[in-house]
């Protein structure tokens, strides 16, 4: 954390809510993924000086099998930081808490958007509050596109432009657009867009049903097949390509073009990068409708904690300028509130205006049951892509797998 504020509990009071009333005797106790346990372990040590709460910050080994755990034994956290996805799932066998009061009750509830938004609700209730939000951005090596001829401030902006680009960078050592294929998390991240951009969808709005065999987002499937054999953009064994392979294709500049998350704008920031680097909004079928997974995570309280006053003024604190700028801005990720991205660490990089947009047209497939669609989901990406079959025969079958696990 760049800063401390000091200020009194009382002004804490009056600002976030906080009080002396809450249980301080025993700690909360809060569960977070590696992605972002260091800010929420700096947030906890903040609001412990400031408030007197003690809160202890623990990463599980495996957030999904030890909450499964925890929540079977009773014996939870008070609260969790999530994938945002999972949410719908935890909030529908009541593991959650009910917060819908208490963000309404936020000045600043409009203020979040997104996939992220959507996903932190269940029946119209709210369960959780979208913390640190990941979106999807395309990511391009600008040495390469100058050295190509293309202008390295001119992103592509269509499906026709991105296949340009990609044959104006593909040469004998060198392909213009990768994506991990052999990942099924990898591909909702980066190839769900395209589904979106082009008016398809992955799920109906309730989650009660896969829409992939519309021939909106069969065309999706058919453009990144088509950059393997008729473009010959992307390599022929890109099914073997999980994402660190595609990401460190891209790093040794062996592609010139890939999708990625938050992160990597914050290397392009932070020079991470052996060569000069950009992003844009990923490329859309029209050009005028654009879209992005809203991933990361949300935050929510268990529905069995004792401690429920003190755990919605740590929640509230989280979402405060001081942890979502101030820790979350500063180690290159970015803000879940919209009218925090106005800041000096996001002034000095034009960048971060990308994620912002990102972050407005996000989307993510609503579902209870998220993680068992990837089997069936990877699996159609990977017969149409090995040409074991079209993608209207791969997503067709993919629909009726994932139908009939939804009605199960």
């Amino acid at each position: 954390m760049k800063r401390k504020v000091l200020v009194s509990v009382l002004a804490l009071s009056m600002t976030f809510g906080l009080g002396i009333s809450a249980n301080a005797e025993e700690p909360l106790e809060v569960w977070v993924r590696n992605s972002y346990y260091d800010e929420l372990s700096e947030a906890a040590k903040s609001f412990t000086e400031q408030t007197g709460i003690e809160v202890n910050v623990t990463e599980p080994s495996d957030m999904s099998d030890d909450l499964a755990l925890a929540l079977t034994s009773g014996d939870t956290p008070d609260i969790v930081s999530i994938d945002c996805v999972l949410v719908p799932y935890y909030a529908s066998i009541g593991a959650l808490k009910d917060i819908t009061a208490e963000f309404d009750a936020l000045e600043y509830k409009d203020t979040f958007a997104g996939g992220t938004l959507d996903l932190s609700k269940y029946e119209g209730s709210q369960y959780a509050v979208p913390f640190a939000p990941d979106v999807s951005v395309l990511i391009y090596n600008k040495d390469m596109f100058e050295a190509n001829g293309l202008d390295p401030e001119a992103p592509p902006k269509t499906w026709e432009e991105l296949l340009e680009a990609a044959k104006a960078c593909t040469t004998d050592d060198c392909y213009g657009y990768i994506y991990c294929a052999a990942d099924a998390g990898g591909m909702m991240f980066t190839f769900c867009p395209y589904i979106w951009n082009n008016g398809g969808e992955f799920t109906s709005e309730d989650g009660s049903e896969s829409v992939l065999n519309d021939e909106k987002a069969v065309a999706a499937l058919q453009l990144i097949t088509d950059m393997v054999y008729e473009y010959k953009v992307t390599p022929e064994s890109i099914t073997s390509y999980d994402w660190t392979a595609t990401r460190d294709a891209f790093l040794a500049q062996k592609a010139a073009m890939i999708v990625l998350g938050s992160s990597a704008v914050g290397d392009i920031v932070n020079g991470v990068y052996d060569f000069d680097a950009g992003c844009a909004l990923i490329p859309s079928a029209d050009g005028e409708k654009y879209s992005s997974f809203s991933g990361g995570d949300s935050i929510a309280i268990l529905a069995n904690t004792d401690k429920a006053e003190a755990a919605w003024q740590f929640v509230e604190y989280c979402l405060s300028e001081e942890v979502q700028v101030d820790q979350l801005a500063a180690s290159g990720n970015i803000p879940a509130r919209a009218d925090l991205f106005d800041n000096e660490i996001y002034a000095e990089h034009p960048e971060y205006d990308v994620l912002r947009q990102a972050l407005e047209v996000g989307e993510a497939p609503y579902s209870l049951k998220y993680n068992e669609m990837y089997t069936p989901w990877l699996d159609a990406v990977q017969y149409a892509l090995n040409q074991e079959k079209t993608p209207q025969e791969a997503f067709d079958d993919a629909k009726a797998e994932i139908d009939a696990m939804l009605a199960e």
